[in-house]
């Protein structure tokens, strides 16, 4: 019960003082608290605003994941591709399995920012907000991410710390599209 306190309140924080910050984009930012085993699966969806299955990109919208420890510290990231009216589904070990410190953490937050790809890929690690992503939770309950505007500031500190965890980690520190379908991503 109280990491499940702890976790809504970071929730809560992160939400509650985001308006503060100057908003560059709306519709692209989404956060999501994970404790204990919880959410085992995370679900991302591409409803298709940004194209059509058959335009010559077919609606791909980059889904740039950053996931932080309770110390504030970015463990992985990862951008995974979702062309339109598409699904990801993603096991909570390919977004906790390969921490740059090797830990298992059981309390921390997702972020994930819908991203333009540049020159036809997804690149974490300069991410282009472009609407529209939707994000959900699933096991032990099912909830929705919850929308948090983008400062300039953010979307810049994250890419700088998705390169910082990539170089450092040689290989940690980088999460995995695999979808429970069988899709990838990079």
């Amino acid at each position: 019960m109280r990491k499940l306190l702890t976790a809504t309140i970071l929730l809560l924080v992160v939400v509650l003082a985001a308006p503060m910050w100057a908003q560059t984009t709306s519709d692209v930012y989404q956060v999501h608290p994970f404790f204990d085993g919880a959410p085992a699966i995370v679900q991302i969806v591409n409803p298709g605003v940004q194209g059509t299955p058959i335009s010559s990109d077919h609606g791909t919208v980059c889904a740039d994941i950053y996931v932080f420890d309770l110390n504030q510290e970015m463990l992985e990231c990862c951008a995974c591709p979702i062309t339109a009216n598409g699904t990801l589904s993603l096991l909570r070990a390919s977004l906790l399995g390969n921490t740059l410190t090797a830990a298992n953490p059981t309390t921390g937050v997702f972020k994930v920012v819908a991203a333009q790809a540049s020159a036809g890929t997804c690149n974490p690690e300069n991410p282009i907000p472009i609407p529209d992503l939707r994000a959900w939770g699933f096991g032990p309950t099912y909830d929705q991410f919850a929308a948090a505007p983008l400062s300039a500031a953010e979307q810049g500190f994250l890419g700088q710390a998705c390169a910082f965890v990539r170089y450092l980690g040689s290989g940690r520190g980088r999460c995995t599209c695999t979808d429970v379908g069988g899709a990838g991503g990079v």
